[in-house]
């Protein structure tokens, strides 16, 4: 977010270089000066031209320059480097871990799952697969059906927190293994990107709170929010279990905060806290919703892969993010994607939920089951 233009323009205005070049002959021939060929192509218009294009260039750093002096308008590394003043630093990406559950359906001999093991999902509509990897050796021991396998991401971010049942595949062979899945609950530490500027920005700008004598529910919410993998966070300090009590609800990247994450913020929490201060640390609570959609297309048109590719749309708006209203969910936007990433649909009626959804702030709806329904019109 640069310094606006038209403030730049009062300070640091770039030049028009044909201004330079009419302003420069002016001045010459009027001091008589030798040369008095300006016409475009010469030897001398030529060196006048890249003078000016320096100059012009020089200004444009020296705006981008005084743009990234200061918090609110700085961007990329010039941001970190402010944020080294308020001593904070971006939060760094943590990649996802978590249990798979791999599963026989009759008993047999102890199987070993040897650490490096690699589990995936199914390539996605766009060809995408996400790998992850054993961190441990595990055993499924004999008179066992199943046994839980602790997993991490191959990579960082918030792409791998995948949904339940998505991790169905192995590419390394475990004899007398029928299924692999990853179940309810089945994170239990969020993966997260590394943070946007506009968050680091809006920590660095909260700063001050953090000067207070005693812990301020702003002063709260800036420690809390430094951990990675935490979204965001609401402060209920209006003592809401009685005199002294304050509430710390976390909104993690996949929505639900684990209890990982929950103790990396009562960490946090307790070494600001007030003598008498009452501080509860609770995770956001998950609003599974079913979606269905009756799209309409013309007769005749290739409805190859659209469902999946409608689907693909709501689960992207639907996206747990800082840019959506988390607990809210509007027919109004449902159409709207829909209708503006598939040209080719004429109409988009929204089945369920039956009605707009607008529901508590600590609530994060997320989609359940989601139905698309096609219908030639």
């Amino acid at each position: 977010m640069a310094i606006d233009s038209s403030i730049l323009d009062q300070i640091l205005p770039v030049p028009d270089i044909n201004d330079l070049m009419e302003d420069a002959k002016t001045e010459l021939q009027a001091k008589g000066f030798a040369i008095t060929n300006f016409n475009s192509g010469g030897v001398f218009y030529t060196l006048l031209m890249i003078a000016f294009r320096i100059r012009i260039e020089l200004v444009q750093l020296l705006r981008s320059v005084l743009s990234n002096m200061f918090v609110s308008s700085a961007t990329g590394v010039w941001l970190e480097l402010k944020a080294a003043d308020f001593s904070k630093k971006r939060k760094a990406a943590v990649k996802t871990q978590g249990n798979v559950t791999v599963s026989r359906t009759a008993d047999g001999v102890a199987v070993t799952i040897p650490a490096g093991s690699i589990f995936k999902t199914e390539k996605d509509i766009n060809g995408t697969e996400l790998r992850f990897f054993a961190t441990a050796n595990t055993v499924l021991p004999q008179g066992s059906l199943s046994v839980d396998v602790p997993v991490e991401a191959e990579k960082e971010g918030v792409l791998y927190n995948v949904a339940i049942g998505k991790i169905t595949k192995s590419l390394t062979f475990i004899s007398g293994i029928d299924t692999i899945t990853n179940g309810t609950g089945w994170i239990t530490r969020e993966g997260s990107d590394i943070e946007d500027d506009k968050s680091l920005r809006e920590r660095l700008l909260n700063a001050w709170a953090d000067v207070a004598t005693m812990p301020i529910a702003q002063k709260y919410k800036n420690a809390s929010e430094a951990v990675s993998g935490v979204l965001f966070v609401r402060v209920n300090d209006q003592h809401p279990r009685g005199q002294g009590t304050i509430d710390i609800i976390v909104t993690s990247t996949t929505g639900a905060a684990t209890e990982e994450l929950l103790s990396l913020v009562s960490a946090a929490a307790d070494e600001i806290k007030g003598p008498y201060d009452d501080v509860l640390v609770k995770s956001s609570t998950i609003s599974s919703t079913n979606i269905g959609v009756t799209v309409s297309v013309a007769a005749g048109t290739n409805t190859d892969g659209l469902a999946d590719r409608v689907t693909a749309t709501i689960q992207s708006i639907m996206k747990i993010s800082k840019d959506r209203n988390l607990n809210e969910l509007l027919q109004s936007d449902l159409i709207y994607a829909i209708r503006r990433d598939i040209t080719s649909i004429v109409n988009v009626k929204v089945t369920a939920p039956a009605d707009d959804l607008i529901l508590a702030t600590d609530i994060v709806i997320v989609p359940g089951t989601i139905t698309v329904t096609i219908q030639e019109v």
